[in-house]
């Protein structure tokens, strides 16, 4: 669905990555990345995290283009398989906020969010555990675009 970038580092400091999905992405999906795609000198290869707690996990959150405006509306964006989009390192700080259907279970305010291997969703959870190398706290249950949001804080990355 969306997401918003209320503070992130990366906004201000350019820490951004463009990355080849091999899958379609909504704006709010976590991914990986490995090496550089051959022929292209800034792109990276985007994938679904195969191991949290090693990994770092940045947000997907391209530009929300929609060409057919009559057919179409913000929310129908998706990053498309095979072409590059922009992702966000995320900083210790940083708030986010991004659409319910990013999130797997329900997330609660005061709780934590986190990321599970072979998801590019980020998983809610009561307590944390030693387990991620990402985490995140739930600062608020919010609308975007209309649509149930969470506003949400990163813990560590």
């Amino acid at each position: 669905m969306s997401v918003r970038l209320d503070k992130m580092q990366a906004t201000y400091s350019g820490n951004i990555e463009s990355v080849l999905l091999n899958v379609d992405l909504e704006n709010g999906a976590i991914t990986t990345i490995g090496g550089l795609v051959d022929g292209k000198r800034e792109v990276v290869h985007g994938a679904t995290p195969v191991n949290v707690s090693a990994e770092e996990v940045l947000l997907v959150a391209s530009p929300e283009i929609v060409y057919e405006s009559d057919k179409h509306n913000i929310l129908d964006f998706v990053n498309k398989a095979g072409k590059p989009a922009r992702a966000y390192h995320y900083a210790v700080g940083d708030t986010v906020t991004i659409t319910d259907n990013m999130i797997t279970g329900t997330s609660v305010k005061n709780q934590y969010l986190i990321p599970e291997n072979g998801s590019a969703k980020l998983k809610a959870v009561a307590t944390l555990t030693d387990t991620t190398r990402f985490a995140a706290q739930v600062l608020e249950k919010v609308k975007l675009y209309g649509e149930p949001a969470t506003r949400y804080k990163v813990l560590k990355h």
